[in-house]
């Protein structure tokens, strides 16, 4: 207790400063679900609803549209339509009843059509606790209506079957657009106080660290790791570009490890009950994904497909990029969890792996690269792609890790041994089987001095052992993957039939290369940089305002910034080589998407994303260090970079739930 009020005392500025902050979180989240979370907490929760992407309507009336459908809900308390040309002086009724498969009627409601609205209307049934059973649903009209009931061409919906509709007893080639709820989103209350839990944990963790002085790398530990928590509660399973895919990938390692069937005979994985959550999740979170999850984490299953289903195929397989995820997948299987919960444990195992080696790299690190390397590695960007089964969570984790390692190699360390080496090689081989176009990375161990290799030409043989061990691991996991379709017949369809340039055009045009490059970079650079920072988050569709995008800019900018008690005296060779590896790998990214995805007759390059970057932006970083010098001692510094990210990541959050809350 002594020590705790010493500690207040040495650091009062601080502590004043810290409390005050916690404070105004506090009367700002209060405030924020009083004005604005309360209004939602008894809204429908859909835990299913079947996408469409037309506006495709057939007529009401004088017909009655009858299907069959899968009850996946564990208490169905009303089933949704979607519904066109709702005329509100209308005296039309519409009639709605809820059948077993043998016809025997379970409920009947009628809903007046002046009491819809255009778009997905709710009918509130009795609730209807039948698990996964197939229900006849039946919509008719009991008078005239210029209404229009949505359908879909689509033989399934997140790989679950879609039975044809019956319009007057004719079985037809189309779907109904239904929707099925269970109770409403009271759950978004718990969600959300446990979002404002986790960041005052952080806030008072932080706090009391600093207060007894704790290492920087410790503290980086416990910031990086609630924060990667709070992220991947907001950004929920499957809300990730392609996670979905990468969820099967791990899930099928799993099976592996298991020793239970993972592929059907087409290669497509095959899911079991605890991973069964997959089929009925939203690509968008919505309002009612945080209810879910709220719901399943804590044990109260919202959804329930019995039996194993195949899905569709997994990506590259024996790579590095899944090892965590698999771990995490594989011991909820084992204790019996739910799907939600097996899939939030592998992200939280992916998650563990990079506070760790971020944390280490961030002791190891020289001093003027501390900060930028913290800055980096908690960027939104980088909290969204770890916090999930993408591989880039493993990617990052290493690239960053590789980064830190081999400057301390080349600053720090007096002399390079065989755990330094292996370390190395194992960061390599690991870079080359997820993205080996990341690789120039390891130029940075051209910095070492050849002083610190025990023999003289160690240093140059290790590099070409690198090289080509690289190569190697590159090639096997390409011969593998290779060899799996071979024994799996795919079904899959390929992603795009259009004609992409080719490595030969690009040799024999330079000048129109240089062209589209310059067009590329002038068209979407500042694409990029937002992109690479902070938006948009989830499917491209969660877009932060431009303060929260200039916010992490300047993070960036600071971290680069030299303090008064700080040596930036980096040799302008050794800078200029990491703008080159910079830029080396920038170029790649740009050249693989023209040759992967950009058509032929495109005058930029299509498919790139800023988050392509994110690897390499530290060497950016360390090119420009110490240009620009701050008036500050580094000690303080580290404080203002902790606390300005953690102001900005609760801006970020809190947008992210304004916008998902509100769909």
């Amino acid at each position: 207790m002594d020590r705790i009020k010493s500690g207040i005392h040495k650091n009062k500025k601080f502590s004043i400063i810290l409390t005050l902050f916690l404070l105004v979180f506090i009367g700002c989240s209060l405030v924020t679900y009083k004005t604005y979370v309360k209004n939602y907490l008894f809204n429908d929760n859909i835990v299913y609803k079947v996408k469409t992407h037309s506006d495709e309507g057939i007529p009401l009336e004088n017909q009655k549209f009858s299907q069959e459908i899968d009850n996946v809900s564990t208490s169905l308390t009303g089933i949704g339509f979607s519904l066109k040309n709702i005329d509100k002086d209308s005296d039309n009724v519409l009639n709605v009843s809820i059948k077993n498969q043998d016809g025997s009627l379970i409920q009947e409601l009628s809903v007046k059509e002046k009491d819809l609205n255009d778009g997905f209307n709710v009918v509130h049934i009795d609730p209807l606790n039948r698990e996964n059973q197939k229900l006849i649903i039946e919509l008719s009209s009991s008078g005239y209506t210029n209404i229009h009931v949505g359908v879909t061409h689509d033989a399934e919906e997140d790989y679950i079957k879609l039975a044809k509709c019956n319009v007057n007893e004719v079985k037809m080639n189309y779907s109904l657009v239904y929707g099925l709820v269970n109770g409403n989103c009271f759950a978004l209350k718990k969600f959300y106080f446990l979002i404002v839990a986790l960041f005052i944990l952080l806030i008072v963790l932080f706090g009391i660290l600093k207060i007894f002085e704790v290492q920087f790398a410790k503290i980086s530990f416990v910031v990086i790791f609630i924060t990667g928590i709070i992220y991947s509660l907001v950004l929920p399973q499957f809300t990730i570009p392609d996670e979905w895919t990468h969820y099967l990938t791990a899930y099928s390692q799993s099976s592996v490890l298991l020793h239970k069937k993972a592929f059907d005979e087409h290669g497509n994985v095959i899911l079991y009950e605890d991973g069964s959550y997959y089929f009925v999740r939203y690509n968008i979170p919505k309002l009612s994904t945080y209810a879910m999850e709220m719901n399943e984490l804590n044990g109260h299953q919202i959804v329930d497909v019995k039996g194993q289903r195949a899905s569709r195929a997994p990506l590259s397989l024996a790579t590095f990029g899944y090892i965590p995820q698999t771990v995490g997948v594989t011991i909820g299987r084992l204790l019996h969890m739910n799907s939600m919960q097996v899939a939030f444990v592998g992200r939280m195992f992916a998650l563990l792996v990079y506070a760790l080696l971020i944390s280490w790299g961030i002791s190891l690190i020289p001093k003027f690269a501390k900060r930028i390397f913290f800055a980096v590695s908690m960027l939104p960007m980088c909290m969204q792609q770890v916090c999930s089964f993408n591989y880039d969570s493993v990617l990052l984790t290493v690239s960053f890790f590789l980064f830190a390692y081999l400057l301390y190699l080349a600053y720090k360390k007096d002399e390079v041994n065989k755990v330094d080496l292996a370390i190395v090689t194992i960061c390599s081989m690991a870079i080359a089987t997820i993205k080996f176009i990341y690789l120039p990375i390891l130029g940075i161990g051209l910095l070492i001095p050849a002083k610190k290799f025990k023999h003289k030409n160690t240093k140059w043989i290790y590099i070409v052992l690198l090289v080509v061990i690289s190569g190697l691991s590159y090639g096997l996991i390409t011969k593998y993957n290779q060899y799996f379709w071979i024994i799996h017949t795919s079904v899959t369809k390929p992603i795009s039939d259009a004609v992409t340039f080719t490595l030969s055009f690009i040799l024999h045009n330079p000048i129109k290369e240089i062209v589209i490059f310059l067009n590329t970079i002038q068209q979407f650079m500042g694409e990029y940089i937002e992109q690479m920072l902070c938006s948009p988050l989830g499917w491209l569709d969660i877009k932060m305002p431009s303060v929260i995008v200039a916010g992490f800019s300047s993070v960036l900018l600071f971290s680069s910034m030299s303090c008064k008690d700080e040596d930036s005296s980096i040799k302008w060779q050794n800078r200029f080589w990491m703008f080159v590896l910079f830029g080396l790998v920038f170029v790649t990214v740009l050249l693989a998407l023209q040759i992967t995805w950009t058509p032929d007759y495109f005058t930029f390059v299509a498919g790139v994303q800023g988050r392509y970057f994110l690897p390499v932006l530290p060497l950016l970083l360390v090119s420009i260090f110490g240009y620009l010098k701050l008036n500050a001692e580094s000690k303080n510094m580290d404080t203002i970079m902790v606390l300005s990210t953690l102001c900005l990541h609760i801006m970020e959050v809190v947008t992210i739930l304004i916008i998902v809350i509100g769909r």
